[in-house]
Protein backbone atom coordinates (compact mmCIF):
# COMPACT_ATOMS: atom_id res chain seq x y z
CA UNK A 1 0.00 0.00 0.00
CA UNK A 2 1.24 3.53 -0.54
CA UNK A 3 2.47 5.56 2.05
CA UNK A 4 -0.18 8.43 2.50
CA UNK A 5 2.03 12.42 2.55
CA UNK A 6 1.31 15.55 2.83
CA UNK A 7 4.01 17.83 0.98
CA UNK A 8 4.81 21.10 3.11
CA UNK A 9 7.13 23.21 0.95
CA UNK A 10 8.33 26.80 0.00
CA UNK A 11 7.90 26.24 -3.79
CA UNK A 12 8.99 28.60 -6.12
CA UNK A 13 12.88 30.36 -4.68
CA UNK A 14 15.21 26.86 -4.63
CA UNK A 15 14.64 24.80 -7.44
CA UNK A 16 15.20 22.05 -5.05
CA UNK A 17 11.16 21.96 -3.91
CA UNK A 18 9.90 21.48 -7.79
CA UNK A 19 12.31 18.48 -7.98
CA UNK A 20 10.86 17.07 -5.52
CA UNK A 21 7.26 17.57 -5.77
CA UNK A 22 7.72 15.94 -9.52
CA UNK A 23 9.40 12.91 -7.78
CA UNK A 24 7.19 12.31 -5.86
CA UNK A 25 4.35 12.50 -8.49
CA UNK A 26 6.99 10.13 -10.27
CA UNK A 27 6.68 7.52 -7.41
CA UNK A 28 4.35 4.98 -6.55
CA UNK A 29 5.35 4.16 -3.44
CA UNK A 30 3.57 7.30 -2.39
CA UNK A 31 0.06 8.55 -2.46
CA UNK A 32 0.43 12.49 -2.12
CA UNK A 33 -3.17 13.55 -0.54
CA UNK A 34 -2.09 17.59 -0.98
CA UNK A 35 0.56 20.11 -1.33
CA UNK A 36 0.53 22.79 1.28
CA UNK A 37 2.64 26.01 0.52
CA UNK A 38 4.44 28.22 3.49
CA UNK A 39 6.65 31.66 3.60
CA UNK A 40 6.20 34.47 1.76
CA UNK A 41 3.83 34.77 -1.15
CA UNK A 42 1.89 30.85 -0.34
CA UNK A 43 -0.80 31.71 -3.01
CA UNK A 44 1.92 32.68 -5.68
CA UNK A 45 3.81 29.51 -4.56
CA UNK A 46 0.64 27.72 -4.54
CA UNK A 47 0.45 28.59 -8.49
CA UNK A 48 3.59 26.76 -9.12
CA UNK A 49 2.67 23.22 -7.30
CA UNK A 50 -0.78 23.32 -9.36
CA UNK A 51 1.09 24.39 -12.49
CA UNK A 52 3.39 21.08 -12.02
CA UNK A 53 0.25 19.07 -10.64
CA UNK A 54 -1.69 19.74 -13.80
CA UNK A 55 0.82 19.10 -16.60
CA UNK A 56 1.29 15.78 -14.43
CA UNK A 57 -2.39 15.15 -14.99
CA UNK A 58 -3.15 15.15 -11.14
CA UNK A 59 -5.25 18.09 -10.92
CA UNK A 60 -7.45 15.77 -8.32
CA UNK A 61 -4.57 16.62 -5.49
CA UNK A 62 -5.17 19.75 -3.35
CA UNK A 63 -2.66 22.74 -2.86
CA UNK A 64 -3.76 24.65 0.32
CA UNK A 65 -1.97 28.36 0.89
CA UNK A 66 -0.88 28.49 4.16
CA UNK A 67 1.28 30.74 6.06
CA UNK A 68 3.32 33.96 4.79
CA UNK A 69 4.56 35.64 8.01
CA UNK A 70 6.31 33.43 10.54
CA UNK A 71 6.65 32.37 14.28
CA UNK A 72 9.94 33.63 15.06
CA UNK A 73 9.76 36.88 16.89
CA UNK A 74 13.75 37.28 15.93
CA UNK A 75 14.23 35.85 12.16
CA UNK A 76 18.39 36.01 10.66
CA UNK A 77 17.37 36.52 6.81
CA UNK A 78 18.18 39.09 4.89
CA UNK A 79 14.61 39.68 4.44
CA UNK A 80 10.89 40.05 5.94
CA UNK A 81 8.71 37.23 5.06
CA UNK A 82 5.65 40.33 5.92
CA UNK A 83 7.00 42.54 3.82
CA UNK A 84 7.49 39.57 1.31
CA UNK A 85 3.28 38.98 1.72
CA UNK A 86 2.34 42.67 1.75
CA UNK A 87 4.33 43.22 -1.18
CA UNK A 88 3.15 40.45 -3.20
CA UNK A 89 6.94 39.89 -4.34
CA UNK A 90 6.26 36.73 -6.21
CA UNK A 91 8.95 33.50 -6.47
CA UNK A 92 12.05 33.93 -9.17
CA UNK A 93 10.39 30.47 -10.30
CA UNK A 94 7.20 32.47 -11.12
CA UNK A 95 7.50 32.52 -14.73
CA UNK A 96 7.38 28.97 -15.25
CA UNK A 97 3.58 29.00 -14.08
CA UNK A 98 0.43 28.50 -16.14
CA UNK A 99 -1.71 31.32 -15.93
CA UNK A 100 -3.94 31.13 -13.01
CA UNK A 101 -6.96 31.36 -14.75
CA UNK A 102 -5.92 27.70 -16.30
CA UNK A 103 -5.49 25.94 -13.35
CA UNK A 104 -7.98 24.45 -10.61
CA UNK A 105 -8.64 26.44 -7.60
CA UNK A 106 -7.06 26.42 -4.49
CA UNK A 107 -8.23 24.23 -1.64
CA UNK A 108 -11.28 26.48 0.46
CA UNK A 109 -8.83 25.50 3.56
CA UNK A 110 -5.60 27.49 4.68
CA UNK A 111 -2.57 25.74 4.79
CA UNK A 112 -2.84 24.65 8.72
CA UNK A 113 -5.96 23.79 8.91
CA UNK A 114 -5.88 21.30 5.81
CA UNK A 115 -2.90 19.62 7.55
CA UNK A 116 -4.83 19.50 10.89
CA UNK A 117 -8.17 17.80 9.16
CA UNK A 118 -6.41 15.87 6.81
CA UNK A 119 -4.28 14.10 9.42
CA UNK A 120 -6.84 14.26 11.85
CA UNK A 121 -9.10 12.18 9.72
CA UNK A 122 -6.68 9.55 9.29
CA UNK A 123 -5.93 6.31 10.74
CA UNK A 124 -2.31 7.57 11.98
CA UNK A 125 -0.85 6.86 8.66
CA UNK A 126 -0.32 9.89 7.28
CA UNK A 127 3.56 11.61 6.79
CA UNK A 128 3.54 15.53 6.55
CA UNK A 129 7.23 16.15 4.81
CA UNK A 130 7.92 19.56 5.26
CA UNK A 131 10.52 21.13 2.86
CA UNK A 132 10.71 24.43 3.81
CA UNK A 133 10.20 26.01 6.90
CA UNK A 134 8.37 24.47 9.70
CA UNK A 135 5.11 27.39 10.31
CA UNK A 136 2.50 25.56 8.90
CA UNK A 137 3.32 22.01 10.92
CA UNK A 138 4.44 24.40 14.15
CA UNK A 139 1.09 26.11 13.67
CA UNK A 140 -1.18 23.16 13.31
CA UNK A 141 0.50 21.61 16.53
CA UNK A 142 -0.27 24.36 18.97
CA UNK A 143 -3.68 24.78 17.39
CA UNK A 144 -4.69 21.12 17.74
CA UNK A 145 -2.44 19.32 19.61
CA UNK A 146 -4.31 16.42 19.28
CA UNK A 147 -2.60 15.87 15.86
CA UNK A 148 0.89 14.18 16.76
CA UNK A 149 -0.47 11.39 18.12
CA UNK A 150 -2.04 10.61 15.07
CA UNK A 151 1.60 11.61 12.80
CA UNK A 152 3.40 8.63 12.56
CA UNK A 153 6.58 10.41 11.63
CA UNK A 154 7.83 13.97 10.22
CA UNK A 155 10.22 14.07 7.43
CA UNK A 156 12.21 17.21 7.30
CA UNK A 157 15.07 18.75 4.88
CA UNK A 158 16.24 20.67 7.97
CA UNK A 159 19.07 21.69 9.88
CA UNK A 160 23.31 21.38 9.31
CA UNK A 161 23.84 19.37 12.39
CA UNK A 162 27.92 19.20 11.50
CA UNK A 163 28.57 22.44 9.97
CA UNK A 164 29.05 25.38 11.55
CA UNK A 165 26.09 27.04 10.04
CA UNK A 166 22.31 28.16 9.94
CA UNK A 167 20.32 26.43 7.31
CA UNK A 168 17.68 27.71 5.47
CA UNK A 169 14.76 26.03 5.94
CA UNK A 170 15.76 26.44 10.11
CA UNK A 171 16.36 29.88 10.10
CA UNK A 172 13.63 31.64 8.12
CA UNK A 173 11.22 30.44 11.33
CA UNK A 174 13.66 29.23 14.43
CA UNK A 175 10.26 28.95 16.39
CA UNK A 176 8.26 26.76 14.34
CA UNK A 177 11.00 24.71 13.68
CA UNK A 178 11.48 24.30 17.33
CA UNK A 179 8.22 23.63 18.38
CA UNK A 180 7.94 20.41 15.81
CA UNK A 181 11.26 18.92 17.10
CA UNK A 182 10.26 19.30 20.71
CA UNK A 183 6.46 17.97 19.86
CA UNK A 184 7.74 14.48 20.65
CA UNK A 185 6.75 13.32 17.08
CA UNK A 186 9.28 10.96 15.48
CA UNK A 187 11.00 12.74 12.67
CA UNK A 188 13.71 11.69 10.20
CA UNK A 189 15.85 14.94 9.40
CA UNK A 190 17.98 15.39 6.65
CA UNK A 191 20.68 17.57 6.97
CA UNK A 192 22.69 20.28 4.71
CA UNK A 193 25.42 18.19 5.27
CA UNK A 194 24.13 16.11 3.39
CA UNK A 195 22.22 17.31 0.84
CA UNK A 196 24.85 19.06 -0.71
CA UNK A 197 26.71 16.16 -1.51
CA UNK A 198 23.90 14.92 -4.10
CA UNK A 199 25.10 17.93 -6.24
CA UNK A 200 23.66 17.45 -10.20
CA UNK A 201 26.93 17.22 -12.90
CA UNK A 202 26.91 19.32 -16.28
CA UNK A 203 25.84 15.97 -17.58
CA UNK A 204 22.79 15.18 -14.92
CA UNK A 205 21.61 18.76 -16.20
CA UNK A 206 21.97 18.10 -19.77
CA UNK A 207 19.51 15.03 -19.17
CA UNK A 208 17.01 17.25 -17.97
CA UNK A 209 17.00 19.61 -20.59
CA UNK A 210 16.71 17.31 -23.45
CA UNK A 211 13.65 15.19 -21.80
CA UNK A 212 10.48 15.34 -23.94
CA UNK A 213 8.41 14.99 -21.16
CA UNK A 214 5.99 17.16 -20.27
CA UNK A 215 6.93 18.07 -15.92
CA UNK A 216 10.50 17.90 -17.27
CA UNK A 217 10.26 20.94 -19.66
CA UNK A 218 8.10 23.23 -17.16
CA UNK A 219 10.91 21.87 -14.67
CA UNK A 220 13.34 23.08 -17.27
CA UNK A 221 11.70 26.47 -17.58
CA UNK A 222 11.70 26.58 -13.65
CA UNK A 223 15.79 26.07 -13.64
CA UNK A 224 16.48 28.49 -16.29
CA UNK A 225 14.62 30.84 -13.79
CA UNK A 226 16.48 29.53 -11.02
CA UNK A 227 19.72 29.94 -12.33
CA UNK A 228 19.17 33.13 -13.93
CA UNK A 229 17.81 34.39 -10.52
CA UNK A 230 20.21 32.83 -8.02
CA UNK A 231 23.60 32.86 -10.19
CA UNK A 232 24.32 29.02 -9.47
CA UNK A 233 25.20 26.69 -11.88
CA UNK A 234 23.86 23.46 -10.84
CA UNK A 235 20.94 22.36 -8.55
CA UNK A 236 21.78 20.38 -5.37
CA UNK A 237 18.60 17.96 -4.47
CA UNK A 238 18.46 18.49 -1.27
CA UNK A 239 14.54 18.40 -0.80
CA UNK A 240 14.43 15.25 -3.36
CA UNK A 241 16.49 13.61 -0.94
CA UNK A 242 14.22 14.01 1.85
CA UNK A 243 11.59 12.32 -0.33
CA UNK A 244 13.89 9.57 -1.43
CA UNK A 245 14.50 8.51 2.09
CA UNK A 246 10.74 7.19 2.23
CA UNK A 247 11.34 5.20 -1.08
CA UNK A 248 14.83 3.69 -0.04
CA UNK A 249 15.64 4.14 3.19
CA UNK A 250 18.91 2.51 2.39
CA UNK A 251 20.06 5.75 0.39
CA UNK A 252 21.32 7.27 3.73
CA UNK A 253 22.26 6.29 6.84
CA UNK A 254 20.83 7.83 10.60
CA UNK A 255 22.32 8.27 13.56
CA UNK A 256 19.43 8.15 16.70
CA UNK A 257 19.12 11.24 19.16
CA UNK A 258 17.50 14.28 20.11
CA UNK A 259 17.47 17.21 17.39
CA UNK A 260 16.82 20.94 18.62
CA UNK A 261 16.91 24.47 17.48
CA UNK A 262 18.91 26.80 19.42
CA UNK A 263 16.85 30.13 20.23
CA UNK A 264 18.97 31.73 23.00
CA UNK A 265 22.95 32.47 21.50
CA UNK A 266 23.67 35.27 19.76
CA UNK A 267 25.70 33.41 17.44
CA UNK A 268 24.40 30.45 17.58
CA UNK A 269 20.57 31.29 17.17
CA UNK A 270 18.63 28.79 14.67
CA UNK A 271 21.52 26.72 14.90
CA UNK A 272 20.87 22.96 14.75
CA UNK A 273 21.88 20.46 17.44
CA UNK A 274 21.83 17.16 17.64
CA UNK A 275 22.51 15.04 20.77
CA UNK A 276 23.21 11.24 19.76
CA UNK A 277 21.26 8.39 22.08
CA UNK A 278 21.85 4.25 21.69
CA UNK A 279 20.02 3.14 18.81
CA UNK A 280 17.54 1.37 20.89
CA UNK A 281 16.50 4.61 23.09
CA UNK A 282 16.67 6.95 20.43
CA UNK A 283 13.36 8.39 20.69
CA UNK A 284 11.95 10.85 19.07
CA UNK A 285 14.49 12.11 16.04
CA UNK A 286 16.75 10.52 12.97
CA UNK A 287 19.41 12.60 11.78
CA UNK A 288 20.90 11.40 8.27
CA UNK A 289 24.87 11.46 8.55
CA UNK A 290 25.72 9.86 5.11
CA UNK A 291 24.64 9.41 1.83
CA UNK A 292 24.59 7.22 -1.64
CA UNK A 293 24.96 10.44 -3.50
CA UNK A 294 25.11 8.70 -6.76
CA UNK A 295 22.55 6.52 -5.94
CA UNK A 296 20.48 9.68 -4.98
CA UNK A 297 20.78 11.36 -7.98
CA UNK A 298 19.96 8.47 -10.14
CA UNK A 299 16.81 7.84 -8.49
CA UNK A 300 15.54 11.11 -9.38
CA UNK A 301 16.63 11.26 -12.79
CA UNK A 302 15.53 7.75 -13.57
CA UNK A 303 12.20 8.44 -11.69
CA UNK A 304 11.71 11.48 -12.93
CA UNK A 305 12.83 11.78 -16.56
CA UNK A 306 11.44 7.86 -16.90
CA UNK A 307 15.40 7.10 -18.82
CA UNK A 308 18.08 4.83 -17.77
CA UNK A 309 21.28 6.90 -17.23
CA UNK A 310 24.36 7.01 -15.03
CA UNK A 311 24.31 10.33 -12.70
CA UNK A 312 27.56 11.75 -12.15
CA UNK A 313 28.56 13.67 -9.15
CA UNK A 314 30.57 17.19 -8.70
CA UNK A 315 31.75 18.03 -5.15
CA UNK A 316 29.95 20.67 -3.21
CA UNK A 317 31.73 23.99 -3.70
Amino acid sequence: MAQKIILDTDIGDDIDDAYALALVLASPELDLLGVTTVFGNTKARAQQALTILKIAGREDIPVAAGCGAVMSPRTDYEFSAWRRCLEDVKPRQHGSCLPAEDLPALCRLHGVDFLIETIMSGDGDIIPVTIGAMTNLAMAIVKEPRIVAKIPRIVSMAGAFRMNRREWNIRCDPVAAAIVCASGASMTLVGLDVTLKCRFGEGDLKRLYSSDKPVAKNLSKATEAWIGGSGRKLPVLHDPLAVETLLRPDIVKTEGGRAAVELSGSETYAFTVFTPAPREKAGWHNVCTEVKSHEAIALWLDRVLGKPGTASVEPPS
